[in-house]
């Protein structure tokens, strides 16, 4: 076996089924590869549907079940769970394309001692609204950064797009089980790795779409609430070094000795916009911005000001979660500012 596909994978069946049609329309033999869904605690009903599916298409996909403990776990038991010389993990929305698994193959057999990351890319049908204008135009930020049709190294990690020798997984324990959300995972996984001098690559070419369930801005903001929770852990398990403490300084409690006087007039202002009152108030100035004048600096500022309020929510959350203890202040930062485009996390 030369290749395991691992694919956590928590509800919305029918996002899964569409997944593992594609990969049936891979050009690798079908006798190499294999992919491996682990279900993170889904409902009964779901299991059926997507067993069933499995049964009846014959497709090298194996259902593996557990309790609902997160998509570090999920990912961890699909490892474990295969002898394949090479891992690749993907999402249980992403649709990929018939050159999908040769290509990271080539990339990983030519660039030793190094892990490749692909490009994700969003439907076309997200550009028909303001909203998914503004979305799309932030994630593509990062791929302006990379030069087209090239590989390059890169200073982010997603496990939505990922392959690397089974080894070195194994070597490095892993994915960390205590991140029980869908954020951060990644990155703590690609900071151990770097650690013993692995590289990471960006491959542009390699491109996967994601079927993705946060269009509009509500559910986007919701996202990224949870994905703060994490990088608070994040910042836990390593302090100011890494690429998203200031995140965590920016959104922490008001540090009275060494927060600037613009840092405290921030908090003070998205402290009331978190409040019942604010996010309603906020959530009818992003509708009027986006009728009156859609596409304007004006929309997207308050797209902008909305999903903020959303991080600072998360990061509260996630520092009453995992303790507050001294928040990290702005003189304990690294510098490594924020590469939230590059770091896997979805926008």
């Amino acid at each position: 076996m030369d290749v395991a596909l691992v694919i956590p994978s928590f509800e919305r069946p029918e996002a899964l089924i569409e997944t593992l049609r594609c990969l049936t329309q891979v050009n690798y033999p079908a006798s190499r590869w294999e992919a491996i869904v682990v279900d993170d605690g889904s409902s009964p009903t779901t299991l059926r549907t997507v067993g069933e599916w499995i049964r009846l298409s014959g497709a090298p996909v194996r259902l593996l079940k557990q309790q609902h403990r997160g998509p570090a776990a999920a990912r961890n038991a699909g490892a474990r769970g295969t002898t394949a010389r090479v891992l690749i993990f993907i999402d249980n929305d992403i649709l990929v394309t018939p050159d999908f698994i040769r290509r990271h193959l080539e990339i990983l057999d030519s660039h030793p001692n190094c892990w490749v990351i692909g490009r994700i890319v969003h439907p076309p049908e997200l550009r028909q609204t303001p909203f998914g204008r503004y979305r799309d135009d932030m994630w593509e930020a990062f791929q302006k950064q990379h030069e087209a049709g090239c590989v390059s190294e890169t200073v982010g990690m997603t496990a939505a797009n990922l392959a690397l020798p089974a080894a070195d997984f194994a070597r490095l324990g892993g994915f960390d089980e205590g991140f029980s959300i869908a954020s951060c995972e990644d990155w703590d996984l690609a900071w151990r790795a770097r650690a013993t001098g692995i590289r990471i690559l960006y491959d542009a070419s390699n491109v996967v779409l994601h079927n993705d369930w946060a269009v509009s801005l509500h559910h986007f903001c919701e996202r990224q609430r949870l994905y703060s929770i994490s990088d608070v852990l994040l910042w836990r398990k390593y302090g100011g070094r890494t690429p998203r403490a200031r995140l965590v300084c920016d959104n922490a409690p008001i540090q009275w000795t060494s927060d600037s006087p613009w840092l405290v007039l921030r908090k003070v202002v998205k402290h009331l916009l978190a409040t019942r009152i604010g996010r309603a108030t906020l959530r009818r100035v992003c509708s009027i911005a986006e009728r009156a004048l859609p596409d304007s600096r004006l929309s997207r500022r308050a797209y902008q000001v909305a999903v903020g309020v959303a991080i600072f929510q998360g990061v509260r959350e996630g520092l009453r979660r995992y303790g507050e203890a001294s928040a990290v202040s702005e003189g304990e930062l690294v510098g490594h500012g924020d590469t939230k485009g590059a770091r896997g996390r979805r926008p």
